[in-house]
């Protein structure tokens, strides 16, 4: 979840991920990946996003109608992320390292 929007975001086996807005329990979006998401993470602010791929773990930005890639970090299988609560941090977990 955000702070200033209403927003919550998952990933599906479909290679989807959702946005969605739990105030109003409507879909606000949705992206489709060539492949499956492992992980993601909603920043506090609600316009960015980070999500974990078997190759790399990449920070998006969050628009009207699309998620845009912004950038890419070399984690590969990153099953779990979050961002700090003021949302000037994140950490990244790979097996069993955190970074």
């Amino acid at each position: 979840t955000c702070i200033r929007r209403s927003f919550v975001v998952t990933c599906g086996r479909d290679c989807s991920v959702r946005i969605w807005d739990y105030v109003q329990g409507t879909l606000q979006m949705v992206k489709y990946f060539p492949e499956e998401a492992l992980s993601v993470a909603l920043h506090p602010s609600g316009y960015h996003i980070l999500v974990g791929f078997s190759d790399k773990l990449r920070l998006m930005n969050v628009l009207n109608d699309t998620l845009t890639p912004f950038k890419e970090f070399q984690i590969k299988n990153c099953r779990e992320c979050k961002f700090s609560d003021g949302g000037q941090y994140f950490a990244a977990v790979h097996q069993a390292t955190i970074l």
